[in-house]
This record gives C-alpha cells, structure tokens and sequence, in this order.
C-alpha cells in the first residue's frame, strides 16, 4: 500500500511515494504553489495524476494550524490563500482518494516516532530548529493536539525575562534567530523578520547586541547558518556569546518542557542540527543544569533526529495511517 506524500513548504512542494513499511521511492520537488488556490489544486492535482494508478492515498504535510478534520485556521506560508479551507475536501474534490494532512512540525515529530529516534519512546517531543520552531508532542505513540491544535507550537515560548518577540523561542532558539543576531553584530545589512514585528522593540534590541560587540565587523559577509559557524569555528568572540546563548536558550526550553510533559526523550531537528558540535554541546549543557538549577525530573535525554529533510514526508504518511489503518500503527 502506498500513498503519494506532500510536503508543502514555502519555496518548495516536496513529493515522493511511501509504502506502509517506509519505503520512500519517486521522490521530487516543485516550486511552491502558494500564489493562489487555484494553482495550489492544479499543482496538486497534476502530481496526483501523474501517480494515481500507483497509491491508495495521498498524505499531506503542510505549515499552519489545523482542525482536527483539516482546517487551516492560522499560520505558515499558505494562510493567504488557504485560510479556513478544508484541505482534506479541498484536495480530495480533485484527487478521488483518501486525504489526510498535518503540520508540519508535527509530521516531523510523528516520522521519529514511526522509525527515527523516537521508535522506543512512548512519549517523547521533537524540537525543529528552522525559521521558527517547528515541533510536536508525542503521547502514547500519537499526537497531541490540543483544544486549539496548537499543542508543540514551541516557537511561542518565553525563554527570557519579559513577554516580548525578543524573548520568545521563535527568536531566542530558532536558526533565523541565531542568524539574525550574528548579522547584526557583526555589521552585516540582512533583512531581519523579527526585526519587523515591533520597531522599538526591535531598535532597543539592535542597540543592545551593538553594545555587546568585541570582535571585528564583516559588512560585506553573506550571513547565514555556514558563515555563522564558520565564524564559531575560528573563535569570533561575537559568536562565541551568541551561541552559548542559543544553547543557554534552548536550555531553558527543555528545561521547561520537560517539567511540563516528562517524555522520555528529546529529538532535535532542522538543518542547524546538522552542526557536528550542537547537539553535543547541549547534551552537555543539560546534563550540568542541576549546577545552577533546581529540577524535578530525574535527568534529559537528548538526541538528534534521526530523519533530516524528508521527515514530513515520512510523518505524513505516518498520519494518514493512523487516520485510515490505524491498525498499522503502533
């Protein structure tokens, strides 16, 4: 039994078929259709056409939140168009099978559970380092969603002192965020999201990272997640601080979830996961919490992701699984 699995992303529409025993075959890309509902359907449906006599199914990973029976309701690149759209409906007016769809951090969650990392846990949280964080809750072997589906939106978090975007995950742990920083310490002209969101905010936050500043300026630099860390590698004081605040950050979000939820493990993912050096550095750092901080659970297991770009592939089908043969699952 196969399904045709879609991974709706920003720039990209990830694509490949997966069978109930998670063989991942056909696997492509296409440009985003997130210009209008109608491109949306036609793209989806070509795809569809191209592989219906081959599946049973099509699984759907895609940003935002969801009802239960698969209404956008907020968040992620296709709001715009898709707001308050059935999606399962949407898709199967045009593609007679049965549909199933899930956020995208969820997938993510749902694809270690089925065969990554979180294959031996009952319960357990995967943390999704990317623009924001992605993520979700895995509870007895499913996940849970919450009265509002917005259970695992870990990007909301507070990890600072002060209820504001500069304290909140989305900024404090997330690859953007971490980007966004070094850009502006190290005088680099980067458009920054979070540095639109409250201007004040923001030119009070710009004020205090420049007053932090020890290492030389790098202008003309292309700032992202390689040069960041290349720049970790040679010892640039800058981000140095910085990064020990990430781990610091990321910490603190643990920490808190972990008094929250008890799971049995931690899995951390997105592309910033990759990083040799990362996931080592925060199993160290939460291993020596208890130096300077009281906690109630006995100790945090923390281990990367097994599934990198494909996850939501993978936790699609996954998800629609369990929604039409849940004797499959676990």
């Amino acid at each position: 039994m196969k399904c045709l699995v879609l991974d709706y992303g920003g720039t990209a529409l990830k694509y490949g078929l997966i069978d109930t025993e998670a063989n991942l075959t056909s696997q492509g890309e296409v440009p985003a259709p997130n210009h209008s509902a109608e491109e949306y359907l036609r793209v989806t449906g070509e795809l569809y056409d191209r592989f219906k006599d081959e599946i049973e199914g099509i699984a759907v990973s895609m940003p935002g939140t969801f009802t239960d029976d698969g209404v956008l309701v907020s968040g992620g690149a296709y709001l715009g168009i898709l707001k308050d759209q059935n999606i399962v409906d949407l898709i199967g007016s045009r593609c007679p099978v049965p549909v199933a769809v899930e956020n995208d951090g969820k997938s993510a969650a749902l694809a270690e559970a089925w065969n990554g990392n979180l294959k031996d846990c009952q319960d357990g949280i995967a943390i999704i380092l990317g623009t924001g964080i992605g993520g979700g809750i895995i509870k007895d072997r499913k996940i849970y969603r919450g009265r509002h589906a917005a259970a695992g939106e870990f990007s909301y978090l507070i990890t600072g002192g002060k209820k504001s975007i500069y304290t909140a995950a989305t900024y404090t742990c997330s690859t953007e965020g971490f980007v966004q920083r070094a850009a502006i310490m190290k005088g680099v002209d980067r458009k920054g999201m979070y540095l639109m969101f409250n201007p004040e905010g923001a030119k009070a936050e710009i004020e205090r990272l420049r007053s932090l500043v020890k290492g030389p300026q790098y202008p003309d630099m292309e700032m992202n997640g390689f040069t960041v860390f290349k720049l970790l590698e040679e010892g640039d004081p800058d981000i140095v601080y910085l990064y020990n605040d990430l781990l610091d950050s990321l910490t603190m979000l643990i920490v808190d979830l972990a008094h929250v939820c008890d799971p049995d493990r931690f899995v951390i993912g997105g592309g910033i996961s990759k990083e040799p050096r990362l996931i080592a550095d925060l199993q160290e750092r939460v291993a020596h919490i208890t130096d300077d901080f009281i906690i109630a659970v006995p100790g945090f297991d923390v281990q990367p992701c097994y599934y990198r770009s494909s996850a939501n592939l993978y936790g699609a089908m996954y998800n629609w699984m369990q929604k039409y043969h849940e004797e499959m699952t676990f």
